[in-house]
Order: C-alpha cells, then structure tokens, then sequence
C-alpha cells in the first residue's frame, strides 16, 4: 500500500469511528469535529487509528521491527545518553536487537509528540521504565513540561505493545483548561 492508500484507509477507518468528515489542523494532524480527538498511522501494510472523547487527547504510533538500521546512530539522539543504560538492557532483556529496540523507543515518543501535537524533539523526553502490562515511564524535559502546562495538558498514560513485526504506542492525555 503507498501513501495516498494508507492515508484513505485511515480516513475511512475514522469516519466509520466518529461518524464525521475528516479534517487536518494546521500541523497536518487528523481532525474528526469536537467531540472526539484521533490520531493516524500507518506503516506498509499496516494502518492503524487512535479515538479519544474529549477532553481527552490521543497519539498512536505503529513501527516496524524488521529494519536493519545501525542503531548507533540514534544514540545521543533518538536514545539519549540518560536512556541508553536502560535500553540495551530493555533489548537484552526482551530478546531485540539494537534496530528494533529503536524502533520501540521511537514508537513511543513519537505517540507522545503526535498527543501533543508537535514535533519529535530528540532528547526532551526520557523512557526510563516499560513494563510487563506495557506501561511505560516516561520524564519529560522542563521544556515540555512547560509545553504541557501552556496547553493545558496532563499525561494520563503511555503505553507499548509489540510482536514479531510492529510495535505499536499509544499516549493519552487529559486537557484540563
């Protein structure tokens, strides 16, 4: 499936869901009216769609593990020097290779960054804890903790799941102003 398949299927999906029109805000997020919040991924065959009611706030990412990428090359970066402890244990742990561990990591901070409608920026959230019912730990920078605050937002939770193929993250968020 290409792009222009996957971003139609995803649409279709959240009509279904919402009952709606789909519409895009300035930054290019899904919208589905008021009363309810969507986020949208997809990833080759894979399309996936997140729904919310409102007041709450949703990101979903969905990634593939199979990618053979030199891992190292996300370190300082994507995995921060505060994270990289906890990752190759994570990987050691879980049974992942370095490209897919990665990927995990990716997966959740980009669901983090699409619930609060903004940019992935390397190194102003922390993973420091994913654990066996797929909870996942995470700091945020004073940055975002700032960003959060200003838009009036609380994390409710994040959570991780994978299998063999793709991972798949999950944020929630509450707007409470």
């Amino acid at each position: 499936m290409n792009y222009t398949e996957q971003r139609a299927v995803a649409d279709l999906l959240l009509v279904g869901l919402t009952g709606g029109p789909v519409g895009r805000s300035k930054t290019g997020r899904p919208t589905a009216g008021r009363m309810f919040d969507v986020s949208v991924s997809h990833k080759n065959s894979a399309v996936s769609v997140g729904v919310a009611p409102n007041p709450f706030r949703i990101g979903i990412d969905i990634e593939e593990l199979g990618t053979n990428i030199n891992a190292e090359l996300f370190f300082g970066s994507a995995i921060t020097s505060t994270e990289q402890s906890f990752f190759k244990n994570f990987c050691r742990e879980k049974n992942l290779s370095f490209s897919a561990g990665v990927a995990v990591f990716w997966s959740i901070k980009e669901s983090f960054f699409k619930c609060l409608d903004g940019d992935l920026r390397p190194g102003k959230i922390y993973i420091s804890g994913i654990f066996a019912n797929n909870a996942v730990k995470v700091n945020c920078s004073g940055e975002i903790q700032r960003l959060m605050r200003e838009k009036g937002l609380k994390l409710c939770f994040v959570k991780t799941s994978f299998g063999d193929k793709y991972v798949f993250s999950q944020t929630i968020m509450i707007k409470y102003k």
